[in-house]
């Protein structure tokens, strides 16, 4: 071939490739199990192990490394998830306690009959959110989506031809040069070359190649008005054809199982649509901004101590512990209610000298200031 022409290469659409290519599976296809439903979970498995026993499927083994790595973090979500649902559901306590003049009504005793039903769901349902997060648990030591892994790597595994320590340095060199892909990911402080290293073991290929990847970011894939994909970069599709004569192409989860099983259900579907991986950056900019939220909301229950300090002439004493004391001896706030302002100021304490916390457990504790800032609140509004 004339050298230009490689520049005005067509590669066949990936509809036709699916049916008699290599499929190369990455690192979020795994991960995304761990946030879809089973049957979902199984019509992935069901397509994979179909491509296997047609022995066109290879895993990287940088996808494997990064499986091992994040999938206890992804596990952890989960159950951190579950935590803050059920954080957030309380029980109700009896209306006579905020309006104690309905005492004797027949009216209170119609709601004290439904808030205790109420409360018993509330109870029920936090029961099997707690049964549902131990199960999460045992995931850790007893994975059958880990076995299934386990036997469909068997015999697909691609090792890289070069060590991590040469493959990390291509990578710096080609993200200089914003040569895809990967380069979106230089600023990561960890697995920085971990698309790379995944892209130059696809190179290892002699076959036409099909990439089943979840990853949207613009340095693997075109994408439209809605940053969905649309097909893989030009220059993933030229360096493949120019190393190996071959055709390359990128598919999403969704498309991939749908190609194969057309009758898949809709809900399905919707599953594949779905997943999210934050990256340690983002993350980071994520508790960040919990962390101020978390700020801004001890700043209004400190506003509003003092405002109750001065509505029901309390001392304010030399300290602001000082003037929750003296507001829950002057009974206007019960111990527990106390004792969770406290937890909170503590916690605000901790942030302040870098300690650092799991983002459920920031978002739960912003839910206790919300909560403790409104019956705050009802202290104030009280006796006007």
């Amino acid at each position: 071939m004339e050298d230009w022409k490689k520049y005005l290469h067509q590669p066949k659409p990936v509809t036709q490739l699916l049916n008699e290519s290599i499929i190369v599976i990455d690192t979020n296809v795994l991960l995304a199990a761990y946030q879809w439903r089973e049957v979902t979970v199984n019509e992935v498995l069901n397509a994979l192990q179909k491509i296997k026993d047609e022995q066109r499927l290879r895993i990287p083994l940088q996808v494997i490394k990064e499986f091992s790595r994040n999938r206890p973090h992804e596990i952890q979500q989960r159950m951190n998830d579950l935590d803050t649902l059920i954080s957030k559901m309380q029980k109700e306590k009896p209306l006579i306690e905020r309006v104690p003049m309905l005492e004797g009504k027949d009216s209170l005793k119609k709601i004290e009959e439904l808030r205790e039903n109420y409360n018993k769901v509330i109870k029920d349902f936090k029961d099997e959110l707690i049964n549902l997060r131990d199960h999460l648990k045992e995931l850790f030591y007893n994975d059958h989506f880990l076995d299934k892994i386990m036997e469909l790597a068997e015999g697909t595994i691609l090792l890289p031809e070069q060590t991590e320590q040469d493959l990390e340095k291509e990578a710096k060199e080609r993200f200089k040069l914003k040569i895809p892909p990967g380069f979106k990911d230089s600023s990561k402080e960890e697995n920085s070359a971990g698309d790379f290293i995944v892209w130059s073991s696809i190179l290892q290929l002699k076959s036409n190649v099909v990439f089943v990847s979840g990853d949207k970011k613009p340095d693997w894939v075109y994408q439209d008005s809605k940053k969905n994909p649309i097909t893989a970069r030009r220059e993933l599709v030229e360096e493949f054809f120019n190393k190996t004569g071959k055709d390359f192409a990128h598919i999403t989860p969704k498309d991939f199982v749908t190609a194969l099983n057309p009758g898949v259900s809709e809900h399905v579907k919707e599953d594949l649509s779905k997943y999210s991986f934050e990256s340690s950056n983002e993350t980071d900019d994520i508790i960040s901004d919990k962390s101020i939220k978390l700020s801004l909301l001890i700043a209004e229950i400190e506003k509003n101590l003092i405002k109750i300090s001065f509505k029901y002439n309390i001392a304010h004493g030399e300290q602001r512990n000082s003037l929750l004391t003296n507001i829950y001896k002057a009974g206007l706030l019960n111990r527990n209610d106390k004792e969770k302002i406290e937890s909170i100021f503590r916690i605000r304490n901790n942030l302040a000298h870098n300690i650092n916390f799991e983002d459920s457990y920031i978002y739960m504790t912003i839910n206790l200031a919300e909560n403790m800032i409104e019956k705050l609140k009802i202290i104030l509004d009280g006796n006007d």
